[in-house]
């Protein structure tokens, strides 16, 4: 290549770039196989079909903007074409090998709730609300539902420890959630120097103090998921006093991230733990 000529671009990703969406995906699952101790064949199609129906809701974003946004034909959109047929008989092979352990109802209700997330995901991004707090809330509902399914496979029933494990990852993420709302708005108004909304403050607020009586009632199993909400909500709530402060302001988005996930899986730990 001679110096004047320009590199070609490279092919458009549609790999998720949404770590807190994967954690909320894999944790909850990786939680429900430590707490049971066991393992069994339809884990395997049930962890596939979960990581499929997430995978192929970007290439479905991407058919949807080609065929009511984008006038002009995109990169992507063949790549998501190209997606969507790998991830299809992936996804019939692995929900009919789960008719060999599910009962129909439950196989039937997972399938619904799936196909109903990832359509109301394509209908908010299309619309470009996907920065919707109610999407982003119900997500998080949908995706930690995966220790749900992992306790249907290893034990043929969801029992109340995954029901408490759903409910407690559920809820820790989206008070993580409303956090991550708070901060975006704190740094947009500091760099355009407008008027700060305290809507998102609010909330994300409120969602801490949920925390606390939600553990509360949880530590009548065990202490240790008293702590799994204590945690998140001690650290949340510093994080939010602290959130106008120069330091904060200048803690690179990457940093938080990773100390998200650290919290995330510490939480996970106490679950576990309180949960066995």
């Amino acid at each position: 290549m001679h110096p004047g000529a320009t590199r070609p671009d490279k092919s458009p990703s549609l790999w998720p770039r949404e770590h807190g969406a994967i954690s909320m995906l894999a944790q909850p699952a990786v939680c429900a196989l430590l707490i049971a101790w066991r393992w069994h064949w339809s884990v395997l199609p049930t962890l596939i079909v979960a990581a499929a129906m997430f995978l192929v809701r970007e290439p479905l974003i991407v058919l949807a903007r080609q065929k009511y946004v984008w006038r002009d034909p995109k990169p992507e959109t063949p790549i998501a074409r190209r997606w969507i047929v790998a991830l299809a008989p992936i996804i019939a092979l692995s929900g009919s090998l789960l008719l060999l352990r599910w009962q129909l109802t439950w196989l039937t209700a997972f399938a619904f709730g799936s196909l109903a997330l990832t359509a109301y995901a394509v209908w908010m991004t299309v619309h470009n609300r996907q920065r919707s707090i109610r999407l982003q809330i119900v997500s998080a509902f949908g995706l930690t539902s995966t220790g749900l399914a992992v306790s249907l496979s290893l034990l043929n029933s969801i029992t109340t420890w995954a029901c408490w494990l759903w409910l407690l990852s559920a809820a820790q993420a989206a008070a993580g959630i409303l956090l991550v709302h708070a901060r975006l708005e704190a740094r947009i108004a500091a760099k355009t120097r407008k008027t700060e909304s305290v809507a998102f403050f609010r909330a994300a607020a409120w969602m801490q103090a949920a925390l606390i009586p939600l553990g509360l009632l949880a530590g009548f199993l065990s202490y240790w998921l008293t702590a799994a909400m204590l945690l998140p909500a001690a650290v949340h709530a510093y994080e939010l006093k602290t959130l106008h402060t120069p330091a904060a302001m200048a803690t690179p988005l990457r940093t938080i991230g990773f100390r998200a996930m650290g919290l995330s899986i510490a939480v996970s730990l106490l679950l576990v733990i309180g949960l066995r």
